[in-house]
């Protein structure tokens, strides 16, 4: 079952730059995949699948000094050497190696993190169970020596916690005990159908061993670290100015950041506002929003309302010239599996960009439980009202990721254009998505649709604002609760889940990041053709390259025509030609 990368014989007429970045490359990832099991299951290489990873301070000494030992190297080539695909690549290798040596030597998130750990534990069996990639009883048996091991990972965690801070001992304790409870009743009954009673004994005795490991972590970690909470969430600037500029290739100064932000977050303010009057100007426009769930599925016709969605997204995509599809894509809609439903309402599971055997793509939605009381379901269903569900599924489905997915299996990428997929690019795609499907005509004009586009990107836009200020501001969490609840108008429980997120990842806001930039790129690319611009040309190019940063993309599709400029001064608001069709 090997799924390891091996070095291409180079064309003759290769760039030798591009050359030895290939076989570079192929190095890092097999490597990689060697000290990180769990990730080498989820990306599709079955290798390791029967291990976990070296958590101790000494393996995070090694991994750190395999990073650097491949930066090094990378920055020996002659960039003279490059051609210009291998130029790109290699900014967007060296990018990943030092966004790791940041992570692993300045945030430490090791030392101060203990749900590290425990997420950890949950990881490698979920990412077994995630695909049937092959038969239960194997990947039973990889579960089984993985379970063997989580003490010793959990142990590597007491000893590496040093100091937690109360926010983030906050979210530890809470995710800690999600972890005891996946082991304690989801991983049994994901494996309970398979007899085979000596594996089964095994299994029993590897999964209580997990459960007790677990239960004295949280026991050592509420007597030490989160006993006496110490330090801050917050990055900081220079460090979060950093990050952002690794993950867009480009000195774009938390400054401007925010203020794309901000200039987004007022103009879609202002169009809900303005759509929710139109709606009902007798009702503040928190109300009008808050019914838009009223209208639903029933419960047992959520699964057939999201594959009658999925089809008819399908045509409308083909039908308006969006996106030039592959004849071979092909999506089955179903219920998210029991051991993902309580983290989810919808989610894209495609298979890694390496599997073999489970390449079956899945969307999954999670059904409201018969058992659960009748205020929780209608919570739940009012989620897949008959506004908003659409727009959720065209995010993961068409265009969004899956259509992205589809794309990308087809192309001849590079090693790390296939591997290394930026998160600004591919959730800024799918958020884009969002608003230039309802520009184009889907809703056929319906306020209450346009209404439920513009509270999704104000959730986003309000997070990536709430990110940066929490972390280079001193906004506090409660800030960031009345600041979601104030712009979003989300109801506050949502808000405050919302404003603890951004605690623990600083760059959330790579959704209205990445679509502001699209948009940016659009307008660019559509001077530059003129007369010869398409929508669906313009998206088929943006796709055609993976998955890489807009900095990247920018070059590829303007060249000389490249202002290098990621934001208009006027982010987030469409064109006159677009805004005239969807109004």
């Amino acid at each position: 079952m090997l799924g390891l990368l091996t070095p291409i014989a180079s064309a003759q007429d290769e760039p030798p730059g591009d050359a030895r970045l290939a076989g570079l490359s192929v190095r890092y990832f097999n490597e990689t995949w060697r000290l990180e099991p769990i990730r080498a299951t989820e990306m599709g290489v079955h290798d390791y699948d029967d291990r976990l990873p070296d958590l101790s301070a000494a393996g995070y000494a090694t991994r750190i000094a395999f990073t650097r030992k491949l930066l090094g190297e990378l920055r020996d080539i002659d960039p003279t050497t490059f051609g210009a695909e291998g130029s790109y690549d290699a900014r967007i290798l060296q990018a990943r190696l030092e966004s790791t040596l940041v992570s692993l030597q300045q945030r430490e998130t090791w030392k101060h993190n203990p749900a590290l750990y425990s997420g950890q534990a949950a990881s490698a069996i979920f990412s077994l169970l995630e695909r049937d990639y092959a038969p239960l009883r194997e990947r039973l048996r990889a579960a089984i020596a993985r379970e063997r091991e989580i003490p010793a990972l959990l142990d590597d965690g007491r000893q590496n916690v040093t100091t937690v801070d109360a926010v983030t001992g906050q979210l530890a304790k809470a995710e800690i005990a999600g972890s005891r409870d996946f082991f304690e009743h989801v991983v049994p009954a994901a494996f309970a159908g398979l007899r085979d009673a000596k594996l089964q004994a095994e299994f029993n005795e590897s999964n209580r061993a997990v459960v007790e490991a677990l239960a004295a972590f949280q026991t050592a970690m509420d007597a030490g670290p989160l006993l006496h909470p110490a330090g801050t969430y917050a990055i900081g600037t220079p460090l979060f100015a950093r990050l952002l500029e690794l993950q867009e290739l480009a000195p774009l100064s938390p400054a401007d950041y925010e203020r794309a932000g901000e200039t987004a977050l007022a103009q879609t303010k202002a169009d809900f506002v303005a759509v929710a009057r139109a709606i009902d100007p007798a009702k503040t426009p928190q109300a009008v929003a808050g019914e838009l769930g009223a209208h639903h599925p029933a419960a047992a016709d959520l699964l057939k309302t999201a594959s009658d969605d999925v089809v008819a997204l399908r045509r409308f995509v083909v039908a308006h010239k969006i996106l030039d599809l592959p004849a071979d894509d092909d999506v089955k809609v179903v219920a998210t599996p029991e051991f993902a439903r309580e983290t989810t309402f919808a989610s894209m599971n495609a298979p890694g960009p390496l599997e073999r055997t489970a390449t079956q793509a899945f969307y999954n939605v999670t059904p409201a439980d018969p058992d659960w009381p009748a205020q929780r379901r209608e919570q739940h269903l009012a989620y897949f009202n008959d506004y908003a569900f659409p727009i959720v599924s065209l995010h993961e489905v068409y265009p969004g990721h899956y259509a992205n997915f589809a794309i990308d299996r087809h192309l001849r990428l590079s090693a790390i254009r296939k591997l290394i997929v930026s998160g600004s690019f591919a959730e800024g795609w799918a958020h884009y998505d969002e608003q230039m499907m309802v520009d184009e005509g889907w809703g056929n004009g319906d306020p209450h649709v346009r209404l439920a586009q513009l509270q999704l990107a104000l959730q986003r836009e309000c997070r990536l604002l709430v990110g940066l200020r929490e972390h280079t501001q001193g906004m506090s969490v409660d800030a960031g609760t009345r600041f979601f609840e104030e712009n979003a108008f989300m109801a506050h429980e949502p808000a405050h889940r919302e404003a603890l997120r951004g605690t623990q990842d600083p760059l959330y806001g790579y959704y209205t990041l990445g679509k502001l930039e699209i948009l940016k790129l659009r307008d660019d690319y559509k001077a530059k053709l003129g007369r010869n611009y398409t929508l669906e040309g313009f998206h088929d190019a943006l796709l055609a390259h993976g998955d890489p940063p807009l900095t990247i993309l920018r070059k590829i599709l303007l060249g000389a025509d490249d202002d290098g400029k990621l934001l208009s001064s006027a982010p987030g608001v469409p064109d006159k030609e677009s805004r005239g069709r969807a109004e």
